[in-house]
């Protein structure tokens, strides 16, 4: 639970969606502006006037941040919502004027830009949309825009216990089973700050609500863009039961001991803006070594073994969402090589080790480690990591190579 925790706590969900404070327009007095939060200017153009809504807040934190700090999983994934978002047929609802647009749409972008304005917005002879906008971008030690996912699946609170004789092939001789309880996968990704998660109630778009529904939840509802579906079998544990001592011959029971656990799960990761499928795949992950559990302390194993299973699984989810992506490399002082990643400082400063790799390809699609990687530093958005064991530095490609954590 303290590797999920520390692990999620990089992205806490940033400045208060209720926000509506407008940015002086374009040629009013700049007293209201503090030098300290410059605005930027921003403009899209688009067939629809929220894609070039959406475009236009993009451009503004692309110059104020950077084109890689705008084009990150996470902002792209908000501004997507934006661009994607429905009416229904009722352009009231979204036309920049009604005055339910603004606190929607601060909901969808709160962590990566405090405020912003429309300044002007028409259509061109073809019917395209030109959007500008004057917006303040968050500082990059605030630009901390959380993950927005639909949880789905049951939960993991069943064990079953097989029990086997000592030096003894063969099946168990007892079965049992059992239930604990636990904090819920969501609740790992809650209290991380990192990961908001919405019911599948509340990520209902507006264009399948009534018209009333629809006037009631714009302006406060987030709207998750990945649905995250995860299904729990049974934690499987062994016992060993020591054969009898003849030297020593007993009526009491024999020494028992946890011989290992493991537990597999079903994980379904989908992309509800795209309607793509990012990830599906069902694995096994084992417990620690017990060595010498006793059986009496069986709870706390099992306890174990699903911690370290909603660790494994919240770990997978994070970095599928929001992958630790190489943006360059370079050669350094001595021959050594470097690379900077996009993952936040507080995130990987909690792990201790990392591989830097790729995906895998059509002919093997695991992963595929070309080295280990070493946190040199970095920031709120990006780390620097030395390189060492890459016996081919071509394969290490910005934009395509990750440098994922190990433990």
């Amino acid at each position: 639970m303290k590797t999920t925790i520390l692990l999620l706590a990089a992205l806490v969900g940033g400045i208060s969606a209720q926000t509506t404070v407008a940015i002086d327009k374009v040629g009013s007095s700049g007293k209201a502006r503090s030098a300290q939060e410059p605005s930027t200017e921003g403009f899209g153009r688009a067939p629809s006037y929220r894609a070039a809504l959406a475009q236009a807040l993009e451009d503004a934190v692309a110059k104020s941040k950077g084109v890689v700090v705008a084009r990150g999983p996470a902002i792209r994934s908000r501004l997507d919502v934006i661009s994607q978002s429905k009416d229904g047929g009722q352009a009231r609802f979204f036309d920049g004027e009604s005055g339910l647009e603004r606190p929607w749409v601060q909901q969808q972008i709160s962590g990566f830009v405090q405020k912003y304005e429309v300044t002007s917005r028409n259509q061109d002879a073809e019917r395209n949309w030109e959007v500008t906008l004057r917006a303040l971008v968050a500082s990059l030690d605030k630009l901390e825009p959380a993950l927005v996912i639909e949880l789905q699946g049951n939960d993991l609170s069943s064990w079953q216990l097989q029990r086997y004789e000592e030096d003894e092939l063969g099946s168990a001789f007892d079965r049992r089973k059992g239930r604990f309880e636990g904090p819920k996968i969501g609740e790992y990704l809650r209290r991380s700050g990192a990961v908001k998660v919405v019911s599948q109630a509340s990520g209902v778009r507006a264009s399948e609500q009534s018209e009333p529904a629809q006037r009631e939840k714009l302006g406060h509802e987030l709207v998750a863009s990945h649905r995250v579906i995860v299904n729990w079998e049974s934690i499987n544990v062994n016992s060993v039961v020591e054969r009898p001592n003849r030297a020593r011959p007993t009526s009491g029971p024999r020494p028992e001991y946890m011989q290992g656990g493991s537990v597999r799960v079903a994980l379904r990761i989908e992309n509800l803006i795209e309607r793509t499928v990012l990830l599906e795949e069902t694995f096994a992950v084992a417990g620690d070594n017990p060595a010498s559990f006793s059986v009496d302390r069986q709870a706390a194993f099992v306890t174990a073994v699903a911690d370290k299973a909603k660790a494994e699984v919240a770990k997978k989810i994070f970095f599928m969402l929001r992958p630790p992506i190489v943006v360059r490399k370079w050669a350094g002082d001595g021959g050594k090589w470097f690379v900077e990643a996009r993952i936040s400082r507080r995130l990987a400063a909690s792990f201790e080790t990392f591989s830097i790799g790729n995906n895998g390809s059509l002919g093997n699609p695991d992963w595929q480690s070309l080295g280990s990687a070493t946190l040199v530093g970095g920031s709120a958005v990006s780390c620097t990591f030395q390189i060492d064991g890459v016996n081919d530095l071509a394969g290490v490609e910005p934009e395509v190579s990750q440098v994922r954590p190990v433990r």
